[in-house]
This record gives C-alpha cells, sequence and structure tokens, in this order.
C-alpha cells in the first residue's frame, strides 16, 4: 500500500509537470541576485505579465497557462540580464542559460536563431562604420580629386554591403516563417534608397523618410506591438511628425492608420500608441493638426466599438475649438479694479489669453519664467502686445487672494470669468492648464496652445521687442 501511495504521488507529479503550458528554466552562473523575475516587454497593463522567483543557479518557471506572444525580459533583482521570444503557446519549455554577457538557449530554435541574427546585423553594421570610418581619415590627409574617387568607391562597396544584409535578413524571414522573429526582421529592413537628387531638396527628403517609414511593418502580425522594436519605430516616427510639424505629412499617417486595418487589433494597438505621443493633452509632443486626422481616420472605420466612437468623437470636437485662423469665442470678464468687460473689449495688437488656475502647481511656475523673458517684458513695455490672465472657476475667495498676492504679475491685465460660460459653455479646451493663445487685435488665433518657451519666439517673429 505505501508503494502505492509513493508510485501514485510520483505519477501525479508527473501529471502536473506534463500539464504545465510554460516551463522554462534561467540557469545564472555569474552575479548571485535575492531574486529572479521574467517580464513581459510591454508598458499596457492588460497585457504586462511578470513571473518571480528567489534566486538560485537555476530558476525554473512554470504555470499551467502559456505565456502570451511577445518579447520577455529576464530581471536579476532590478537588472536586465536576458532575454527571449515567445510565438505561440506551443514550445513553452526551454532553458536560458546565462553567464556573463552569453546568452543561450536550449530546445528553442527560434531564440538561438534570434541571437545569430543579432550577431550577423552587427557585422554588417561594423563593416560600416569601417567604411564610414576610412572616409573620416581620408578628408583630413587626401586631395579633393582622390576624395572623390574614394567616395564613389565605398559607396558601391555601402551598396554591397546593404544588399548583403537584406538578402540574409529575407533569408532568416523564410526561415523563421509564422514566428515572431521573423516579423521583427522584416521591421528591421531598410527602406527603399531614395533618389540622389532628394538629398539636395529638404521637403523632398523630409517627404520620402515620413512616405516609405513603414514599408516593412508587418501589419498582419499584432504580436509585433509586444516588442520593443516595434515602440522605437514608432516612437521614432512621432518624433519626425513631431520636429517636422508639417500639414501636409499628416497623409502619411492616416495612410499608415489606414495599412493597420489589416486587423482590428493591430489598428487599436497602433493607434494607441500615436495617439499617446501625438494626441494626449499632456504630451509634449502633441501635434494638434496630426491628431484631428487621426480622428478623422479612426471615426470613418466601420468597425469601430461604441467606447471608441464616443470616446474620439467627443474628443474631435473639443480640439476642433479655436483653431489657428479661428477667432476666438468672447466671454465676460471681471478685472482687478472691479470693473466688468469682455474679451473682446480688450484691445491690443496682440493680446497673449493665458487661461489658468492661480493656485495650479504648474500655472505658478509657468507664471515665474514668464516674468523672466526679457522679450516679452520689453513688448508689453512698449505696448505692442498684452497678457491677460483668465481664472475661470467659481471660487471667488481663490481669485481675491490671487490679486492680493504678489504672483499677480503688475504688467499682466487679470480677469475673472465670473459667470463660468468658459466651462459651462465649453468654450475653451480647460483640460489641462495653463493654456495659452496668442491672439491679433481680431482676436483670432495666431497660436493655440503656446508653450511658455515658445512664447519669446513669437514675440520676435513678430518684432513686438
Amino acid at each position: 500500500m505505501k508503494r502505492f501511495v509513493i508510485t501514485s504521488c510520483f505519477l501525479i507529479i508527473s501529471i502536473l509537470s506534463c500539464l504545465a503550458q510554460m516551463d522554462i528554466k534561467v540557469q545564472l552562473t555569474s552575479n548571485p541576485f535575492d531574486s529572479v523575475k521574467i517580464e513581459s516587454y510591454n508598458h499596457d497593463k492588460n497585457h504586462k505579465i511578470s513571473y518571480t522567483q528567489p534566486y538560485s543557479s537555476e530558476v525554473s518557471f512554470k504555470d499551467k497557462q502559456s505565456l502570451p506572444a511577445g518579447f520577455y525580459w529576464i530581471i536579476g533583482d532590478t537588472n536586465k540580464v536576458g532575454s527571449f521570444l515567445i510565438s505561440n503557446n506551443k514550445n513553452q519549455k526551454f532553458t536560458v542559460i546565462i553567464t556573463n554577457d552569453t546568452v543561450i538557449y536550449q530546445g528553442s530554435d527560434e531564440n538561438t536563431n534570434n541571437v545569430k541574427y543579432i550577431s550577423t546585423i552587427q557585422t554588417f553594421g561594423a563593416q560600416m562604420r569601417a567604411l564610414d570610418a576610412e572616409f573620416q581619415q581620408a578628408q583630413s590627409s587626401m586631395p579633393q580629386y582622390m576624395l572623390r574617387v574614394l567616395a564613389d568607391s565605398l559607396t558601391s562597396k555601402a551598396k554591397r554591403i546593404n544588399k548583403a544584409q537584406d538578402d540574409y535578413q529575407l533569408s532568416v524571414i523564410q526561415e523563421n516563417k509564422g514566428n515572431l522573429l521573423a516579423s521583427i526582421v522584416q521591421l528591421a529592413r531598410s527602406i527603399p534608397e531614395m533618389p540622389q537628387e532628394y538629398y539636395q531638396n529638404r521637403d523632398l527628403y523630409q517627404k520620402f523618410i515620413v512616405e516609405h517609414f513603414f514599408d516593412n511593418f508587418p501589419w498582419s502580425d499584432p504580436r509585433i506591438f509586444d516588442t520593443p522594436i516595434a515602440d522605437d519605430k514608432i516612437k521614432e516616427f512621432c518624433n519626425i511628425i513631431y520636429q517636422l510639424d508639417r500639414k501636409d505629412l499628416d497623409t502619411f499617417v492616416v495612410a499608415a492608420l489606414n495599412s493597420a486595418r489589416v486587423n482590428e487589433q493591430s489598428l487599436y494597438r497602433f493607434y494607441d500608441k500615436v495617439e499617446k505621443i501625438l494626441g494626449s493633452n499632456i504630451s509634449p509632443y502633441k501635434v494638434e493638426h496630426t491628431y484631428i486626422k487621426m480622428l478623422q481616420n479612426i471615426l470613418s472605420y466601420p468597425k469601430l466599438d461604441e467606447d471608441r466612437t464616443r470616446r474620439c468623437s467627443r474628443e474631435l470636437k473639443t480640439i476642433n475649438k479655436n483653431l489657428e485662423g479661428d477667432l476666438v469665442p468672447n466671454f465676460r470678464i471681471v478685472m482687478a479694479n472691479g470693473d466688468t468687460t469682455s474679451l473682446y473689449d480688450i484691445q491690443s495688437n496682440y493680446l497673449l489669453l493665458y487661461l489658468q488656475h492661480p493656485t495650479c502647481p504648474t500655472c505658478r511656475e509657468v507664471r515665474g519664467k514668464m516674468a523672466n523673458f526679457p522679450a516679452l517684458n520689453t513688448a508689453i513695455a512698449k505696448g505692442n502686445l498684452k497678457v491677460l490672465t483668465v481664472y475661470f472657476e467659481d471660487d471667488e475667495q481663490v481669485w481675491k487672494n490671487y490679486l492680493k498676492s504678489s504672483e499677480a504679475n503688475p504688467s499682466y491685465l487679470h480677469g475673472w470669468n465670473f459667470d463660468q460660460t468658459i466651462e459651462d459653455n465649453e468654450l475653451y479646451d480647460t483640460r489641462t492648464i495653463p493654456f495659452m493663445f496668442f491672439l491679433d487685435k481680431d482676436k483670432k488665433v495666431i497660436r493655440k496652445d503656446l508653450l511658455y518657451n515658445e512664447i519669446e519666439d513669437y514675440v520676435k517673429k513678430y518684432g513686438l521687442n
């Protein structure tokens, strides 16, 4: 009977082991840690996965649930010591051996192939850097006519290296077809070479980069959005759009959204990532005209769910207010001396409208910085520009305390929208403050959502100082 019980226990353990969908061993032969963790690469809390074990030279992570596809970090305490890819719910039984800077995978061909791929790409990169170093060195010692010949020779070599790299990437994609690695390699491929004359034309150069930026993006594989390479790619694209700030490039943002429509998951994941950077009201990289096109595009998606439809419709309605070239809506205010007037009654060639809350920490910080802007102060002193701060909430005491304090700059006009029409009638977007407008004498918007570090530039641009 005793032998039967022992045998049964071993059988149960064996069965449970077979039932485990995820069985990953991590061997750490170098630095000891207090704990070892595997963690998904994803900033989205809905997709974030984490397992932690106390440290030992070999740590086992097992679960009846398989890991979702994506990129995973191996973390010793807080140090990232390795990583691995998961493509599907199969073949999640493998070992990762980490020795100093070397990582070996046993039982996972995809991750072994990834190590080889990274090493090979690094070799191609080293070859390109060597060509660049050769040219840089020659510039200081070689006559111009010889330098031109060398440049042509190095350019030909660079093209051969790029061709060899692209051929290699295509072979890796074919060999790993269906795996996440194939999509990662696809995304890493270079865009087509642009026509030579584009290098001499800034507009054409920029347009070509943006137009072809997502040529190799694997839209049909939503797993790519759970990898750092996709995040980095999207962030780089958004940075370009922000830096260039060209309305004619918005069509390529829309084109990317249309490409993402290959499936709902890709569309939503891509849209959310781009919106967080270019559209979020708290993002320093917000580009309003681009975000408007994004909202219009997503609202045209026939399968858009109800929650997104409501939210995006509300966003579009709000952001479409007070655009550049529009006349801002009028509202009544009471001034520091007790007189009641309106925005349109304030006469000035240029007006900086500053919507704020007197005790808001950011509002106070920005007011403090503005006080030390020489061009702004000169423009005010010359009578070329007025600054109007407006408090639009309903606490009269807050308003009175502000007027009595030293924070109410005597060079500015200070008003209170005492009847709260700004908020009640949603005349302006006041979700984040301070919110500034640069207006002309007719109260037409020259710049909406003016940032404090842009104030001096606009004052100088219009010769107000």
